[in-house]
């Protein structure tokens, strides 16, 4: 059980001992998104604070899809050269 008090409020969280740190981690995060927004109070600020992680995870999310996918390009292109190499050296029988 992990206790993290945010915005004046504590919260008592089940979690395993090798998610402890992560959580505590992501508490701090959250606090610091909370302390960038000073104008802001209340609801709208916990709700502006959720939009811009949300935004900031949905880009994570796409750039790693199309890093995933220009190392699937680069992995096939070198598979294929293996492939075309291993074929030009292989030798003929006569």
């Amino acid at each position: 059980m992990l206790t993290l008090t945010l915005m004046n409020h504590t919260f008592e969280i089940p979690c395993e001992a090798h998610e402890r740190e992560k959580l505590i981690e992501a508490a701090t995060l959250l606090e610091d998104k909370l302390d960038q927004l000073p104008g802001l109070k209340g609801e709208s600020k916990v709700l502006m604070v959720a939009l811009n992680l949300c935004f900031d995870y949905l880009q994570l999310k796409e750039d790693t899809t199309q890093y995933s996918l220009r190392l699937e390009d680069q992995l096939d292109t070198v598979i294929n050269q293996v492939a075309n190499e291993s074929k030009q050296e292989t030798p003929t029988n006569v």
